[in-house]
């Protein structure tokens, strides 16, 4: 590597760590402009709006003008999500706890985990998902949860890379404080993206093969 290129190479290193941190400020800023409470989701929203713009290689977007519109535009949407979201969470942490002190039923309880491990690859896809399509509210959840059992090399990528950096940041902590949610959207996103780029390649083929076969019909009749 020549020196031009190493020098280009941490020019293009430093300059994402920058954009990534510029997008958790802002992260971070719109959540407690609203109020935390109503402002989590649609920070989050916009978060892994950008995110997605920088998988699909669009690496140049304007990072405010793209968190504000879609944090504005959403604002109501994904807060009725996230209600959902909380009620589901609270549901299953109750009825496990329930189960666990009180009925202690080892069959009851099992079933309650696994629906727990159910809610939580949903919640993998859920925003990736919330920001590529445009769905009714109840349908972001049906389709999370198909494409994190529809692809599950992704899922358990997924899952691999919140342990990884689940340990990076006990290791730099600093990390998590300046740069943290979008090093955690960042893999959730590129991952969601194969499996969307995946199912939708499969999608194609099959009408495409349909609109042939429907060809061949008419030819022959």
């Amino acid at each position: 590597m020549s020196i031009n290129g190493a020098f280009k190479w941490l020019y293009n290193i430093g300059n994402w760590l920058a954009k990534v941190m510029y997008l958790h400020l802002l992260w971070v800023l719109f959540t407690v402009l609203g109020l935390v409470v109503f402002g989590f989701m649609p920070a989050t929203t916009a978060m892994f709006s950008v995110i997605r713009k920088w998988v699909e290689e669009d690496l140049d977007i304007p990072i405010f003008q793209n968190f504000y519109k879609t944090y504005k535009t959403h604002f109501l949407k994904s807060n009725i999500i996230g209600v959902i979201i909380i009620g589901i969470g609270l549901f299953l942490y109750f009825d496990i706890k329930i189960s666990k002190q009180a009925i202690q039923s080892m069959p009851l309880h099992s079933i309650l985990l696994l629906l727990s491990f159910f809610y939580f690859i949903m919640l993998l896809y859920l925003f990736p998902v919330f920001v590529r399509y445009n769905l009714k509210s109840v349908l972001y959840f049906k389709q999370s949860f198909f494409l994190a059992l529809a692809r599950p090399l992704e899922t358990i990528a997924m899952i691999i890379s919140l342990v990884i950096l689940y340990y990076l940041f006990s290791f730099l902590p600093v990390l998590l404080v300046f740069a943290g949610a979008p090093l955690i959207a960042y893999p959730l996103m590129w991952f969601a993206y194969r499996a969307f780029m995946q199912i939708e390649k499969k999608k194609l083929t099959h009408k495409s093969a349909f609109s042939k076969r429907r060809t061949k019909r008419a030819e022959f009749f």
